[in-house]
């Protein structure tokens, strides 16, 4: 029996509410050479188990692991090297495909073989835009500006090899950002596999990605949030480098990580556990310390680089950090203002673009 063109993997925890209209946007695929389905069960406390099994029982297409609460890597890790399959495509059990994505993924891919493909998502369930095969071409020095689109840190909007992702993993050890570092180690392999490939991104929303979902910055607190993405930020740009991606990219890119690295400072303020305002102040500190973000802030100045949060990571001024980051995220008039006085102060001679 050949084995089927695609393989759509699933992790599972909780996700009783979601899980049937997810399934049934991958089964519901029209696509040369068949589609299987992998649902990787993480062991949660409500019945999504028992509808991956009856899903299994009802279809063929679809294969069931059963693990118990070892995180979504290990659950996308598990599912893709048990994939049979050509291609690999990875789905959140509260998203789903929407409807010819895969044949339209399929075509691109059968007309430039050599390339990456990707595509675009939508947050709206009710989205009506056609599923074409319109694509756009962007070269591999292009890495940054996907980052910057919002089209590379996530695995599922991607078309993998299935061969090529089984030979790398999903790092277990890592509770935020993972996704990120499995691309970049993807196209890592890509490169040594065909070094001439460059991104084919699909300009069709062909995954309904659920925005409600619990876990970002905004949601959950994470305590080590910004020991974190300095890992993943160094792997991103050192690959940024490689590439050599325009210097307009890199300022862009550059200005995008001090934005995230000093609102994690101001969720220290806002969020960390300890009992004492003042053992948050010495952990946002600490933070503002980092060789990391020394090295950022010294780079962004040979670039003239401007942000907001420049002069106030570089003052290690934890209060100001927290101000502006609180008029950001409440759409206050106030962030505006700190951020032009902080251009002033400086004399204009950083780029604002």
């Amino acid at each position: 029996m050949s084995k089927p063109t695609f393989c759509v993997v699933v992790p599972v925890y909780r996700s009783q509410a979601t899980l049937d209209r997810c399934v049934q946007s991958i089964l519901s695929q029209t696509v040369s050479g068949g589609v299987q389905c992998i649902l990787v069960d993480d062991g949660g406390p409500d019945d999504s188990g028992a509808l991956c099994d009856a899903w299994a029982a009802r279809d063929a297409r679809v294969r069931v692991i059963h693990q118990q609460g070892r995180g979504v890597s290990s659950a996308r890790n598990a599912g893709m090297q048990a994939a049979d399959s050509h291609f690999l495509v990875f789905l959140d059990s509260d998203d789903a495909l929407r409807p010819g994505a895969l044949q339209a993924a399929l075509e691109v891919q059968q007309a430039h073989p050599e390339d990456f493909v990707l595509w675009h998502y939508t947050t709206r369930p009710e989205d009506s835009a056609p599923v074409t095969t319109a694509v756009e071409s962007r070269p591999r020095n292009g890495l940054a500006k996907l980052w910057l689109d919002c089209l590379l840190a996530m695995p599922w909007n991607k078309l993998y090899r299935t061969d090529w992702a089984q030979q790398i993993k999903f790092n277990t050890q890592y509770t935020l950002g993972e996704d990120l570092q499995f691309v970049l180690d993807y196209l890592a392999l890509l490169a040594v596999q065909t070094p001439g490939f460059c991104y084919r991104v699909l300009q069709s929303p062909l995954t309904f990605y659920d925005c409600s979902r619990t876990g970002t910055l905004s949601t959950k607190y994470h305590a080590n949030y910004c020991e974190i993405w300095p890992e993943h930020f160094a792997k991103l740009n050192a690959a940024c480098l490689t590439v050599q991606c325009p210097p307009a990219d890199l300022r862009q890119l550059h200005r995008a990580e001090l934005t995230v690295f000093a609102e994690g400072v101001a969720d220290i303020l806002r969020r960390d556990p300890a009992p004492l305002s003042g053992i948050r102040r010495d952990k946002a500190t600490a933070a503002l310390r980092s060789p990391w973000l020394r090295a950022l802030l010294d780079q962004m100045r040979t670039e003239r680089c401007y942000s907001a949060y420049y002069l106030p990571c570089r003052w290690r001024n934890t209060q100001l950090v927290y101000t502006l980051a609180e008029a950001k995220r409440t759409n206050s008039p106030l962030y505006g203002k700190l951020d032009w006085a902080g251009y002033y102060l400086l004399g204009g001679r950083l780029r604002r673009e």
